[in-house]
C-alpha cells in the first residue's frame, strides 16, 4: 500500500477487510465511526476515488444519506403513544449516526470499486467460491465483474442524457423529464449489454478457465491486513470487556 494507494492491494484481503468494517459499523461506539469515516476519506482523497466517480456521482450518494437521516429523525420525532413527548436532541444524535455509518458503507463500496478492476474483484469472489462452487465458481464471478462495469457505464450514461437533455431539447415539465431519463438510459444501456456480451465471449471469460487465477500471497499485503483488522476490531473488543 504505498502512499496510501490500496489500488495494488491484494483483492481478496480488500474484501474481507471490507465485509470486517462493514459489519462493526453497526456494533461499534461514535469515537470508532468517527475513526472509520476519517480513514475511509484519507484512502478516498489519496488514491482519487472522488475523481474517478465524479461529483455528480458523490452529490448523489450525499443526497441519499441526507434522505435516510432525514427519514430516521422525522420517524423518531412522530410520537406513536399518546402522551409521549419527542425528544429531539436523541432523534438528532441517532440521525447522526445513521448518517456517519452510511457514509462509511457507501465510502468503502466507493474504495472498493474504483480501487479494484471488474475483472479483480470477479477473481477473488471465484476464489471465495471454488471450495462451495467448485467449477461453477466462475459464473457468478463473471456477474458481478459485469454488475461493477456497468454502474460507472450506467452513470456516466445519466449523466450524458441529463447532459443532452438540457442542450438539445426543448423545455419540458418536471414530470415529463422523470418519465424521458429513464427511457434514454435503458435504451442505451440495452445497446451497450449487446456489445459487453461480444467483448466477453471474445475475450473467452464465459468459460471456467478464465476465472481459475491463483492470487501469491504477499507478505507486505498480509502484514498491513492484520493491523488494519485489529485496530478496526480493537473498538468492538474493548466494548466486550
Amino acid at each position: 500500500m504505498k502512499n496510501l494507494s490500496i489500488a495494488s492491494f491484494d483483492p481478496r484481503l480488500k474484501i474481507i477487510l471490507a465485509a470486517t468494517v462493514g459489519v462493526l459499523t453497526w456494533h461499534v461506539p461514535v469515537y470508532a465511526l468517527s475513526a472509520y469515516a476519517f480513514c475511509v476519506l484519507l484512502l478516498g482523497i489519496t488514491s482519487k476515488a472522488h475523481v474517478t466517480m465524479g461529483w455528480r456521482a458523490i452529490a448523489t450518494y450525499c443526497y441519499f444519506i441526507l434522505l435516510w437521516a432525514g427519514i430516521k429523525f422525522a420517524l423518531d420525532c412522530t410520537p406513536l403513544l399518546k402522551g409521549i413527548t419527542p425528544n429531539y436532541s436523541e432523534a438528532l444524535q441517532a440521525a447522526g449516526i445513521l448518517a456517519l455509518r452510511l457514509s462509511i458503507l457507501i465510502g468503502i463500496g466507493m474504495l472498493l470499486a474504483t480501487t479494484s478492476s471488474a475483472r479483480q474483484l470477479g477473481l477473488a469472489l471465484s476464489w471465495f467460491l471454488r471450495p462451495v462452487l467448485g467449477k461453477r465458481s466462475w459464473e457468478p464471478a463473471l456477474s458481478l465483474a459485469l454488475m461493477i462495469h456497468f454502474i460507472p457505464l450506467i452513470q456516466k450514461t445519466f449523466s450524458q442524457v441529463l447532459q443532452a437533455m438540457e442542450l438539445r431539447n426543448p423545455p419540458r415539465s418536471k414530470w415529463q423529464r422523470f418519465l424521458l431519463i429513464p427511457q434514454a438510459v435503458l435504451r442505451i444501456c440495452a445497446q451497450k449489454t449487446w456489445t459487453q456480451t461480444i467483448a466477453v465471449a471474445a475475450r473467452k471469460l464465459d468459460t471456467p478457465e478464465a476465472w481459475n487465477v491463483s492470487f501469491p500471497l504477499r507478505l507486505h499485503d498480509v502484514i498491513i491486513f492484520l493491523f488494519l483488522t485489529i485496530a478496526a476490531t480493537a473498538p468492538f473488543i474493548l466494548m466486550q470487556m
